[in-house]
């Protein structure tokens, strides 16, 4: 006998695990189709799940724009929407592979209707526009939403803020990057899955999580992104942490002269040292500027989306540049 539950969205997400639980430990097989389409990893002799294609491309954005909703992760608390961007010639080369980008904080990636403050980085605009200027080889971008457990997923290791301590799950966050939405990324599209034709990329805490994933992920993301990097957190114990630093990555590292805005001189100082002696460690190690690293400072940046938007062809062109 089969008994089929229908549930109407929005359905609680707390439920519908508790559900899903008592279905494994009772043996009863289910399907799911609506509310976590992507997790096909979990297929064994007992049951199985059917999934839906991505929705279509969103006419409101420049290229080819797939949404995943609701990817599920064992290590993380809370699931997030994946949007993920297709070059020009994804759909007319099928047999062609691309190098692939992710982008954390990836609800500013492409649409100002979901990012912070309304501003997007726009950087399915810059791929598109480096390519058809011959600057960029075609790629994939991956952007990976946030969540409300942000500040736990982009921090390394914890620190007391308000007597409370904070983060320290950037473990969590990074095995789920590694090893199950790099897999499925790469089990769905047609990509170049080696670690030099993989990056990360993002800012602020983002960043900062970066740094970490390029120490401990290193054979799986061999092109690191440090934009306006958060390196005060944990009282700056990343710089323990950058000794022995992998030296077979290739890094950007960037800050902004006005990250704590225009009228906090002694603050901008204050970050503006801590990221160039990173630059330095990063340089005492063995990494070449212009080689294997690459650091700028951009003279008009602020912390915010509009600035990080404005350069990432920098860092674009540096890791997936045609002349690199």
């Amino acid at each position: 006998m089969t008994i089929e539950f229908k549930f109407k969205n929005p359905f609680g997400k707390r439920l519908y695990r508790l559900a899903q639980f008592i279905c494994r430990n009772h043996g009863v097989r289910y399907r799911d189709e609506d509310v976590n389409p992507l997790r096909q990893e979990h297929k064994t002799d007992e049951f199985a799940f059917r999934f839906r294609e991505p929705e279509p491309m969103q006419t409101h954005l420049v290229g080819d724009i797939r949404y995943h909703h609701q990817f599920f992760s064992r290590y993380l608390e809370f699931e997030r929407d994946i949007v993920v961007y297709l070059p020009p010639s994804y759909r007319t080369q099928p047999h062609k592979r691309y190098p692939v980008l992710y982008i954390h904080d990836g609800n500013n990636a492409f649409d100002p209707r979901t990012s912070f403050a309304g501003v997007a980085w726009e950087i399915n605009d810059t791929v598109e526009r480096l390519i058809a200027e011959d600057k960029l080889q075609e790629i994939i971008v991956v952007a990976i939403y946030n969540t409300p457990a942000r500040l736990y997923e982009y921090t390394w290791t914890q620190m007391v803020l308000e007597d409370v301590p904070q983060g320290g799950h950037g473990k969590k966050y990074a095995r789920f990057l590694s090893k199950e939405l790099k897999r499925f990324i790469d089990q769905r599209y047609r990509t170049l899955s080696d670690r030099m034709n993989t990056g990360i990329m993002c800012s602020s805490l983002g960043g900062l999580i970066n740094f970490y994933i390029g120490r401990h992920y290193g054979d799986v993301f061999g092109n690191v992104a440090i934009m306006s990097p958060s390196f005060w957190w944990g009282n700056g114990i990343a710089y323990k942490h950058a000794q022995n630093y992998p030296q077979d990555l290739k890094v950007w590292m960037d800050i902004g002269i006005f990250e704590c805005g225009s009228d906090q001189t002694q603050a901008n100082a204050y970050v503006l040292k801590q990221t160039r002696l990173m630059r330095e460690m990063l340089l005492q190690q063995g990494y070449a500027e212009n080689k294997n690293f690459r650091y700028y400072e951009d003279p008009h940046g602020h912390h915010n989306e509009y600035s990080w938007g404005r350069r990432v062809h920098m860092p674009l062109e540096f890791f997936f540049g045609k002349n690199k």
